[in-house]
Formats: C-alpha cells, sequence, structure tokens
C-alpha cells in the first residue's frame, strides 16, 4: 500500500506516536500498518468522501483499505487482528458508517473515519452466510443466504432486531431510493421477495421470466426495478407499483452484474461469457412503455478488444462508463452519446511499447468511480506465488543538477517472474538487512528475473545472498484512473526519483491488503 506524504499533519502526528515508521513524501515503501485512526477535521465534522475496498484472506480475518478520494491515498487499513470477519463479500455506507458483510463469519463488521480502530461487530444467527446489504431509513437489511432470511439491523443501536423469511438462496436487495419497498432476489427458487422496510413484513412474493438472478438495480425514479438472470441471459423488469413483472429482455449470454446510470436513466449489464455489456434504456420508457437494449461487443474492432466484462461504473456526469475487462487485465472506456468504446486502459505498464494486448498483472474483479466524477478505481485480484530471491542490493545515486538523492534497491530472482512496473510487491526473509522486509511498489523492470524499487533512507549494500527463506510476490491492489485524460494516475511521489534515473514513471497502486472481493463508494 502507498502511504507517501498526502495523509496530512494531524494523521503524520498520530503515525509517529504510534511507531508505525512511516517515511516522509518521497519514500519508495509500501507499509500495511494495523489501522491509522483519521480524525475529523474541525469546527463543523464532515464525513470523509472515500473508496472503500474490502478483501478476502482465505481462512483469515478480511481486510479493508480506505481510500481518500481526495487525496489519492490510502488513509487506513483494517487487517490481521484488527481486520474484518472471514470472507467480506459486499460494503456499503448508508449513513456516514462504513458496514462490511462477511460472509465466513456469520457477521456484519462497521466503522467510521473518526474512530477507525478495530471495527465492531453485528453477530447474525449461526449459518447465516450473509451475502448482500441494503439501506432503508433507519435500517440495514441483510441477505442470509444460509438462512433463506434477511435479517434486519436497526442504525441507532447497530443491533439485529429480527429476520424475515424469504425464498430459497437470497443472493442480492435492491431498494427503492425512498426505502419504501426492498426487493430480494432468491436464486434458488428464481423469485423475489417484495418487503416493506416501515414494518419489517412481507409484501408479496414474484416469480422472474429468468433463471439463477444474481444482481438488481432500480430506476431513480423508483418505479422500475431490473433483475439480471444468468441462468436465462436475460433481465426482468418489475413494476413497482404493481410488483409485477412487465417485460423481459434479452442481453448477453450469462450476465454477471447490472448498475443503474441516474444521469441518463439507463441501466447497465455485464455479460462475461458473452464479452458484451447491454444497455438498457429507460429514459424515453417510462411504464408502461417498453425499454429499448442494446448490446455493444468488447471484441474488436472496437479500440476496446476486450473479453470478459466483470463490472461496470458510469460517472455521474453522464459522459462515459467504464467497464473492467477481468482478462484482458485493462479498462474499456464507453463514450454514453454513441454508445460506442473510444479508449482502453491497460492496467499493468509494459516495458515495451506495444500493449495489444495488455499485459497481464492484474484481473480486475470490480470497478467504481467516484460521485464528482474524478477518479475510477479498479481491485485487482492478480496475485503471484511466493518465488524465491537470489540476490538483493541498495545503491544511493545523487542527481548531479538537483542534488535528490535516491536509494534503488534492486532485486534479482531465481527464475522469470510475471511482474510489472507499478505493482505492489512484498519482500520477506531478508536476513542481511531486515529493512528490506516490507511491501513496495515495483518501479522498474531490468531483466525477466529482476525488478528495482526506490527506498530512502539506508545505508548503500552490496548485493548478496538474501537467506535461504527470501521471498518476493506481487501482491492484488487497487489501481486509479483519473478521468480528466482517462489514463492511470502516475505514482507522482516518484516522478523525480525516477526521472534522475531516467526509469519509467509507474502508475499510482495501492496495496489491497488481501484479493479484493467489493469497492463501495461513500455518497458524499
Amino acid at each position: 500500500m502507498r502511504l507517501k506524504g498526502k495523509l496530512g499533519a494531524a494523521a503524520a502526528v498520530l503515525v509517529t506516536i504510534f511507531g508505525l515508521g512511516l517515511c516522509g513524501s518521497g519514500c519508495g515503501e509500501y507499509y500495511r500498518p494495523v489501522a491509522i485512526p483519521v480524525p475529523q477535521p474541525g469546527g463543523d465534522p464532515q464525513p470523509t468522501r472515500h473508496a472503500l475496498v474490502v478483501s478476502s484472506n482465505g481462512a483469515q480475518p478480511g481486510s479493508a483499505v480506505v481510500i481518500d478520494v481526495s487525496g489519492d491515498d490510502a488513509v487506513a487499513v483494517l487487517s490481521g487482528i484488527n481486520g474484518l470477519g472471514q470472507n467480506p463479500v459486499y460494503a456499503i455506507a448508508p449513513t456516514g458508517t462504513d458496514y462490511v458483510v462477511d460472509q465466513g463469519s456469520d457477521n456484519v463488521a462497521f466503522f467510521t473515519l473518526a474512530s477507525i480502530g478495530q471495527p465492531n461487530l453485528i453477530t447474525l444467527p449461526a449459518g447465516a452466510a450473509p451475502v448482500f446489504a441494503a439501506s432503508a431509513p433507519g435500517k440495514l437489511f441483510v441477505a442470509e443466504q444460509g438462512r433463506n432470511k434477511v435479517a434486519v439491523i436497526e442504525l441507532s443501536t447497530n443491533s439485529l432486531s429480527t429476520e424475515i423469511p424469504v425464498g430459497s438462496n437470497p443472493v442480492a436487495l435492491v431498494a427503492t431510493p425512498d426505502g419504501s419497498q426492498l426487493y430480494c432476489l432468491n436464486q434458488g427458487d428464481n423469485t423475489v421477495t417484495v418487503i416493506l422496510p416501515a414494518n419489517n413484513t412481507v409484501f408479496t412474493t414474484i416469480n422472474l421470466t429468468g433463471t439463477i438472478p444474481v444482481w438488481g438495480a432500480v430506476s431513480s425514479d423508483g418505479t422500475r426495478v431490473f433483475v439480471a438472470n444468468q441462468g436465462s441471459s436475460t433481465v426482468s423488469v418489475i413494476d413497482t407499483a404493481t410488483d409485477t413483472v412487465v417485460n423481459t429482455k434479452a442481453v448477453g449470454a450469462g450476465p454477471k452484474y447490472i448498475t443503474y446510470d441516474p444521469m441518463l436513466n439507463r441501466a447497465y449489464v455485464t455479460s462475461p461469457p458473452d464479452g458484451s455489456i447491454s444497455i438498457i434504456e429507460n429514459a424515453t420508457a417510462a411504464p408502461p412503455a417498453v425499454p429499448t437494449v442494446t448490446k455493444v461487443p468488447l471484441a474488436s474492432p472496437s479500440p476496446c478488444n476486450g473479453t470478459t466484462p466483470i463490472s461496470i461504473t458510469a460517472l455521474a456526469d453522464g459522459t462515459r462508463a467504464y467497464v473492467a475487462d477481468q482478462a484482458g487485465n485493462s479498462v474499456c472506456i464507453l463514450n454514453t452519446t454513441s454508445n460506442t468504446f473510444t479508449k482502453r486502459i491497460c492496467l499493468v505498464q509494459a516495458p515495451a511499447v506495444s500493449t495489444d494486448p495488455c499485459v497481464a498483472g492484474a484481473a480486475p474483479a470490480f470497478i467504481a468511480s467516484d460521485s464528482n466524477s474524478f477518479r475510477v478505481y479498479t481491485a485487482n485480484q492478480f496475485q503471484t506465488a511466493a518465488f524465491a530471491i537470489s540476490s538483493i542490493s541498495r545503491q544511493n545515486i545523487t542527481n548531479p543538477v538537483t542534488g535528490v538523492v535516491t536509494g534503488l534497491v534492486t532485486v534479482t530472482t531465481t527464475s522469470s517472474v510475471p511482474f510489472q512496473a507499478g505493482q505492489p510487491v512484498t519482500i520477506s526473509g531478508v536476513q542481511f538487512d531486515t529493512s528490506f522486509n516490507g511491501v513496495f511498489g515495483i518501479t522498474s523492470i531490468t531483466a525477466p528475473n529482476r525488478f528495482t524499487y526506490v527506498q530512502t533512507g539506508l545505508l548503500n549494500s552490496a548485493s548478496a545472498a538474501p537467506g535461504a527463506s527470501a521471498t518476493a510476490a506481487v501482491l492484488p491492489y487497487v489501481s486509479l484512473i483519473q478521468t480528466a485524460n482517462d489514463s492511470l494516475v502516475p505514482n507522482d511521489n516518484e516522478a523525480t526519483d525516477n526521472a534522475s534515473l531516467n526509469l519509467i514513471t509507474p502508475p499510482l497502486t495501492i496495496d489491497a491488503g488481501g484479493t479484493p472481493t467489493f469497492i463501495v463508494m461513500t455518497p458524499f
């Protein structure tokens, strides 16, 4: 994770107090602290706009990384004993408090940025296996896949108040904008349970015309709910006034995800097996009119040249949509006026000029954008198994013109590995100089089995055998895209160092702390 100079003075003081040993602006280290308290500003406290990335860690507690939207930096990490429950799969931030659904440990973790120590836990009944959450005024509803129920959490006390029986295998929830109706998608019996949040009762059950519902979205006026049916490659359109399916639209094969664009009044559907997205136009199709569908492939001759659209996000200003192409290790940009792809962004920086196809090393799992349309974030799941280090050395280089001192660490591995510039890599087991142990950002690739990173504040050290257990591994990470020019955000704190060495400035990446599963953006 990158923590290099944008935490602010208050956070810097706290870092010093708690002895985390972070260096100042310009260093190359990537650290993974347990937690950094982030105080609210003086005067009238306001919630900080942030992205929350949740990640699983196998049988270990999950983790969460909080990214400051305005500062392009991770301001807090919850991991290890101060982490989440096991296998976090979804997150939501309805009231300034972040809630994370932990499927593997039957709980919901919650915390605020004002007091971001160890998260508090709301315990659900054993076997709940929660997978999704949605909010209504004063309440949080959680789909319990293991119990065929929806748990109701009172936000005033952050406690479980009751459970509502629903259909078989509930997988997703959709709340109308006013919170008066809640729709629970039941994958096991292809139904939707309609819940009235005001009194926690079931109003009716809707039989879908499609099979295997996986995700839902609601129109901005609350009149329609769109349900993506993976098994039948369709989207069911539900009229919320009558709670009936009024239309079923064919989309690309095996739809995975659906989201609604309130600016353009349209729904976007991703179909990974089909290599396409489907655009459901709802702006000119108020009930009972039938929405139209436009299918847009990612493949050639589009500049996207993608294959596996896994997730999509639309900018709040309605100008563009961004598609995470998992197999293509890239993001494709859709012009929402022409409904055509105009650009592709490779998520890893190749050492060669050619980026067609994009080099491996990202495998994005989810994508999200901030409310100001400034940034887009991808959660990348790519991770290598630990590989052995044969030697590691450090050299201080002084720029004769600027006087800038750059500490360049060179790592040579025992075999070729698929790493790229800009990725976070963890170093462990170095015995001759333990200061090399940690998480760092790869600055440059100098050979198939050699990479460099920048690290300041240490003495030179000659190439040496690092110890029998010395290893490195590329970690899952978050990429940041700046929408002003639709390019990866550069690692600006290393730009000066790299210029003095004539190295490629890598893109900014943030260690995800585990295998990322979901990103939520705060609405403020």
